[in-house]
């Protein structure tokens, strides 16, 4: 859309919400703009210098697509003009805190100057910090936060994800961020600064996802096809078949048997050498590899799926995006909708959720109304400055990660969140082994000391609870009556089949609100998929995406992408439909599949393949705007650093530093395109000089130079990280018998409070006697009788 030169007395009448986006040619703040505009809020896009178009590579395609349902505007003449516009917003996105001081606005005088006003800044490194003021890209991120540490072959370069999906995960964050904002701001009147750093976010998903390795004796680093030591627990790879490749998954001995069985129960699978879960994924996984390979090889990856779906196997092709566009469960969930775009008539993303006032497949979507509501009346009891969400009451469900994280990073914020599990049949999470520290096994209760389980499940209530139980089902009823929302990520229909279905409690209590968290959704033909991450990002193009130039795809299954970053979203809708819920007293039912909201995280390629009619390959590190931009060997063993170079101007100072090198003095490489042309030659000849320079020192030198620069840390030196220290995102917690660990919180920093971790997660049923003696008012005498009776268990 064209910008027009509109006062602000002339844009779209203020209903709800209202947005400014200051944000150039990001992604960040672009997808956080356009997921509120699609939840109902008004988001002006101001327009300055940048061009979209031509979008003739996978990013300026995203961001034409980001530019949509929001109304553009010329960006002010003046900083007068800036502010009245800022006056009347609730919101302003920015993701260039330093395009925004030089308009006139000094980050450090808006609050003062707009005291109602929630503006969210995303960046590579944040607003504070040691690395603050360091010029930086994704690359940057993805090096110290340690994903770039566990992506790739061995012995080779680390990988980074494609250019462009990191930056979403950002995005994410930012919106839920600033909902967070829009919450203390309705109880306390003040707005408040959203800081977010993508190198946090990304080291917080580390921080949760490597402690099913380090904390059980594995290694978190590169593995090729495969998870670090599969996991912990075979399978965790991708393999052969027939016509090309498939991800195979498992954690327990039911899954196993059931690919076994599909297999035909082979001979081979009966021998004790193979029931060893454990044994086999960390002491010999290419052996077995070898033993279902004569089976994959029969099978094409569609009968692959078929049978995956069929016998609920954790089973995905790598699909390449043509195979995702064709799917018909994405068009039937109006997720997949044909859209113009960059002057294309193209199948584009939605909103990976919908909202809805029953649990019905065909209950309109609500999704589009949450932000159109007016400001809540009052806040829930409770509510003070330091704690934005005091006094709301979240029911629990979840298990494994994406779900029980969204409770967690609420808890963090003050929200009472309780926990339910069974004893006999607890959070997967509980279940991952013996737990190591400093290389010896730790004695006592495993299922108490996961590491794991406390990074995602820290500071909340736990109770345990047989829900085969009438009895049981009725205190959760009781309890759902007090609380404002319900969490789950179970299979699709099980809380219905224990009663406890969102038609259920929504009758209880007609403001409550349900976040149910799937592989596919709740609804069409994949909703009873059974997936893993890995198996998620293969269904849906990811993993078909990682790997090295010209060859076939590695992958990222050491990295888990599609939980955390369902978390992420989740928090975008729930935060949305609180808020809807305050100011109206009409909860809703929340259906958000897994595999579409990483989809949306993939939309460069997904639009890309539709415009170009072919599959984007593997490219390594490589990036379409920019090179060199890589990841290149540093002196010493397995030592690696980062280099992206922006521009042009930016290359004059990086053959400045590298002076004497024969591609500094290259005259086809002082335009980008040149070197975007030669960049395989370009790569080796950088990989050469950086051999023999320091890791460390280099990108020092080359930040004082402004190019950005990252040593790659292994995830013990990012734990150690000083700027993830300054940043405060890691909290001493003591666990029982494991001892003080670090936990990180919520990937935010806000102007009057923070993210705070107090306690580690709850022992089985810790808190049964809290929850139903105080908080329900049973008397002793009955809860005595329901723990004898097995209710309460």
């Amino acid at each position: 859309m064209r910008a027009t030169d509109l006062s602000s007395s002339e844009l779209p009448s203020a209903g709800g919400v209202r947005i400014i986006e200051f944000g150039g040619s990001g992604i960040a703040a672009a997808y956080a703009g356009w997921m509120l505009a699609l939840m109902g809020a008004n988001v002006t896009r101001l327009v300055g210098s940048e061009n979209l178009e031509p979008a003739d590579n996978p990013l300026r395609l995203c961001l034409a697509l980001l530019a949509q349902h929001k109304t553009p505007l010329a960006m002010p003449g003046s900083t007068a003009e800036l502010a009245a516009l800022l006056l009347d917003a609730d919101i302003l996105l920015c993701d260039q805190p330093t395009a925004l001081e030089a308009a006139g606005l000094a980050i450090s005088g808006l609050r003062q100057r707009f005291p109602r006003l929630v503006v969210g800044f995303a960046s590579t490194f944040g607003l504070t910090g040691p690395y603050a003021g360091h010029p930086g890209v994704s690359l940057d991120a993805q090096a110290l936060s340690g994903v770039a540490w566990a992506l790739g072959e061995p012995k080779r370069e680390p990988l980074s994800l494609p250019a462009g999906i990191a930056e979403h995960q950002s995005g994410a964050f930012l919106a839920a961020g600033c909902l967070i904002g829009l919450a203390a701001r309705d109880a306390q009147g003040k707005g408040t600064i959203v800081d977010v750093a993508l190198a946090e976010v990304l080291a917080s998903y580390v921080a949760g996802n490597c402690r099913f390795y380090i904390h059980h004796g594995m290694q978190w680093h590169r593995s090729g096809r495969r998870a670090s030591q599969s996991g912990g627990a075979y399978p965790y790879v991708i393999l052969p078949c027939k016509d090309g490749e498939v991800c195979i998954c498992g954690r327990t001995r039911e899954e196993w048997n059931r690919l076994v069985q599909v297999m035909g129960s082979p001979d081979w699978a009966g021998q004790p050498r193979y029931q060893d879960l454990r044994a086999m994924g960390k002491q010999y996984p290419e052996e077995v590899d070898a033993l279902l390979l004569p089976w994959l090889a029969q099978h094409t990856m569609v009968e692959l799926e078929e049978l995956a779906l069929k016998n609920n196997l954790i089973v995905s092709p790598i699909r390449e995006f043509s195979d995702v566009i064709a799917t018909p469960h994405f068009r039937n969930r109006h997720f997949l909708k044909t859209q113009r775009i960059a002057g294309h008539e193209i199948l584009a993303p939605a909103l990976p959720f919908r909202v809805l006032e029953a649990r019905e497949a065909t209950a309109p979507d609500l999704a589009a109304t949450l932000l159109r509501t007016a400001a809540p009346a009052h806040m829930p009891s409770g509510a003070e400055a330091r704690k934005p969400l005091a006094g709301l009451r979240v029911l629990d469900f979840g298990w494994v990660w994406s779900a029980p994280w969204v409770g967690t990073i609420l808890g963090e914020l003050g929200a009472q969140v309780i926990k339910v599990e069974h004893s006999l049949r607890p959070d997967n999470l509980r279940l991952s082994g013996k737990v190591i520290r400093n290389g010896e096994v730790v004695e006592g209760p495993s299922k108490e000391m996961s590491p794991m389980f406390h990074q995602v499940n820290h500071g909340k209530l736990g109770i345990t609870l047989n829900v085969k139980e009438p009895s049981a089902v009725e205190l959760l009823k009781r309890l759902a009556g007090m609380s404002d929302l319900v969490i789950e990520n179970m299979s699709p229909g099980s809380m219905e089949r224990t009663h406890l279905g969102y038609d259920i409690l929504r009758a209880v209590n007609p403001r409550i609100v349900m976040l149910a968290m799937s592989a596919a959704g709740q609804f069409g033909a994949l909703a009873l998929m059974r997936a893993y991450a890995p198996t998620m990002s293969s269904f849906v193009g990811m993993e078909a995406l990682v790997g090295y130039p010209r060859e076939a795809p590695i992958g990222a299954l050491n990295v888990g992408l599609a939980d955390p970053g369902a978390s992420a979203h989740a928090l975008v809708a729930v935060l949305a439909a609180l808020r809807r819920s305050r100011a109206t007293g009409r909860g809703c039912y929340i259906d958000l599949s897994q595999i579409e909201a990483l989809l949306d995280t993939l939309s460069p390629y997904l639009l890309d393949t539709q415009v170009r009619n072919r599959q984007t390959p593997p490219a390594g590190n490589r990036h379409p705007e920019m090179a060199p931009h890589g990841i290149y060997p540093a002196s010493g063993v397995d030592r690696w650093l980062s280099i992206a170079v922006a521009d042009d101007l930016q290359w004059e100072a990086f053959a400045a530093v590298a002076r004497g090198q024969w591609w500094a003095d290259e005259p086809s490489y002082r335009a980008v395109a040149g070197r975007l042309a030669d960049v395989t030659r370009l790569d080796a000849g950088i990989a050469e000089w950086t051999g023999l320079q320091s890791r460390d020192e280099l990108p020092a030198r080359l930040r004082l130079a402004g190019i950005a620069s990252s040593p790659v840390l292994s995830v013990e030196e990012m734990w150690r990280d000083p700027h993830f220290a300054a940043r405060g995102i890691k909290y001493p917690v003591d666990i029982p018998v494991y001892g003080t660990e670090e936990m990180f919180r919520a990937p935010w920093r806000f102007t009057d409070f923070e993210p705070v971790i107090d306690r580690c997660g709850p022992a089985l049923g810790q808190h049964n006697q809290w929850v139903f003696g105080d908080l329900l008012g049973l008397p002793q005498e009955e809860i005595a009788e329901l723990i004898a009776s097995g209710v309460i268990r």
